[in-house]
């Protein structure tokens, strides 16, 4: 035999009620605006949430690789700058000018070297996607710059050493 209770009181039934609703409203909710990158500031970079150490690209490249083989990054990588309180490690300085960042990729493969543009960022903890029309290598290692611009002689770019590895 079964037995249904209902809540004891007015209060917990309304809380029962509510709290589904409250937690969609909240999930639904717009994010804060992101902090506007500006000239003098110190920021620390990312890619796909790696930090410091080597970012990794997870690139769509399946079966055997073999030398200087290309394809496309996966999709859901980004790149993100962060504010930064300090300026030890491997921090960038907006200088007296920035008011965004340029990022792109930097690798070589044999004696040839690559710059791949990924794209600007204008705002801090703002998520950029890696395009997946990219070429880059299948596997290896480069680098991704993150320039401020305008520049000035008081900028100074970040640099997260990327591994490129592709899928089994």
């Amino acid at each position: 035999m079964f037995r249904i209770s209902a809540p004891k009181s007015r209060a917990a039934l309304v809380a029962g009620v509510l709290t589904p609703a409250l937690a969609a409203t909240v999930a639904a909710a717009p994010a804060a605006s992101a902090a506007a990158i500006g000239p003098n500031q110190l920021f620390a970079a990312q890619v796909t949430g790696f930090f410091p150490v080597p970012g990794m690209v997870a690139m769509a490249c399946y079966g055997p690789t073999y030398p200087n083989q290309t394809g496309h990054p996966m999709a859901g990588q980004y790149v993100e700058v962060m504010p930064a309180a300090t300026a030890s490690g491997n921090i960038g300085f907006t200088g007296s000018l920035a008011t965004a960042i340029n990022v792109e990729f930097v690798y070589s493969q044999g004696a040839i070297s690559h710059v791949v543009p990924i794209g600007t960022l204008t705002a801090y903890d703002t998520k950029l996607a890696i395009p997946t029309s990219l070429v880059l290598p299948c596997w290896g290692s480069g680098t991704a710059v993150f320039d401020p611009t305008p520049t000035s002689p008081t900028a100074r770019a970040a640099d997260v050493k990327i591994n490129f590895q592709g899928q089994p």
